[in-house]
């Protein structure tokens, strides 16, 4: 299981929002991951931090080093689309499907290009004299090295066998390595055979694969994009002090909003966000000038129970040291945001 994968895993497990050191702990300890010659806390927290760039991630930040599951959008049109690309993407299997032989060499030229390959480099054999090589390229990385790769295309209905993973091995130069783009499918075998050992590996990819890669690369494919308004729930429980069904949460304007020093009752939520601060106060990881924020307009510890925005805290409480601690927030986030003040150091960093 891959790294995102087995993060999925543990999170859905969990049920709640966990810092990336935690969720490779749990994978390790559930045989998820093999981290034989790698650092699998750095390497979870890497996968994770790029993936959730995407619009498409499975996961969310939380906070600094924190990732929970993405939540699923609802909006109504979320599906249409969905359905619309389904059908496009169907469109497409449909068109490489009909294009002439030549034209798909041609269109797998294109697709190294994109993947790479130096333009200079690409040579389409001649159609019906290529010997079973269709591409040939020159992939180069950086400065580095240059990988010399012959390409084998089969616009084919019927998954390709190990007879032909054989056959491409054989017609090899001996510093070429082997690609076969098919618009179905391999067998058990033929994968079997692309990856046996002692032999040159043989590179291959499927018809779904191929999909993926020319709408990622935009070849045959282009986008649109459209602006969706939703509210900001967030927004409208914490700060405008209205939830969900527009309940007014109580008041905090400032002749509302507790004195610095008053010493409110907390509740199970509150308790553990203030055990979690004051123990970094002992431990000397928290002073008196550390702020800690938990969003583009939140914090959650200050030196005045006052937000970025300007608005006062929704339910402060004083810490032994004279800052102030926001305790309005939800089970799991105060799960995440006691965990940060656990690994919290002087400098801001994490443990």
């Amino acid at each position: 299981m891959n790294f995102l994968d087995a993060a999925y895993h543990v999170l859905q497990a969990a049920g709640k929002p966990l810092h990336y050191t935690e969720i490779a702990k749990l994978a390790r300890e559930q045989g998820l991951i093999d981290t034989n010659g790698q650092t699998p806390e750095a390497t979870m927290g890497a996968r994770l931090y790029v993936d959730t760039k995407s619009p498409d991630s499975r996961f969310r930040r939380v906070d600094r080093g924190i990732f929970a599951l993405a939540t699923a959008v609802q909006h109504p049109i979320a599906r249409q689309i969905e359905e619309l690309n389904q059908t496009v993407r169907e469109q497409l299997r449909q068109r490489l499907q009909a294009m002439p032989p030549d034209r798909f060499e041609a269109l797998i030229g294109e697709l190294l290009i994109a993947l790479g390959f130096a333009e200079d480099t690409i040579k389409v054999t001649s159609y019906h004299r290529d010997g079973g090589i269709d591409v040939r390229g020159v992939l180069k990385a950086s400065a580095i090295a240059e990988v010399n790769v012959a390409v084998q295309v089969k616009r084919w209905k019927h998954n390709v066998q190990a007879p032909t993973v054989q056959a491409l091995r054989g017609s090899l130069a001996v510093d070429e390595q082997g690609v076969i783009i098919t618009t179905s499918d391999f067998t058990t075998g033929a994968k079997q055979e692309a990856q046996a050992s002692a032999k040159t590996r043989i590179n291959l990819i499927n018809g779904e694969q191929l999909l993926d890669l020319l709408i990622q690369h935009q070849l045959g494919i282009k986008t649109e994009t459209h602006t969706i308004l939703s509210l900001d729930e967030e927004w409208w429980d914490d700060i405008a002090g209205l939830g969900k069904n527009n309940a007014r949460l109580p008041s905090t304007s400032a002749q509302d909003a507790p004195s610095p020093s008053a010493k409110l009752p907390h509740g199970k939520v509150a308790r553990k966000l203030i055990e979690a601060a004051e123990r970094a106060i002992r431990e000397g990881r928290i002073d008196i000038h550390t702020q800690i924020e938990t969003g583009r307009i939140r914090y959650l510890i200050n030196q005045e129970p006052v937000h970025k925005n300007g608005r006062q805290f929704f339910s402060p409480c004083q810490l032994s040291n004279g800052l102030h601690i926001e305790t309005h927030t939800s089970n799991a986030q105060a799960e995440a945001y006691a965990q940060l003040l656990n690994e919290w150091n002087t400098d801001g960093s994490r443990q």
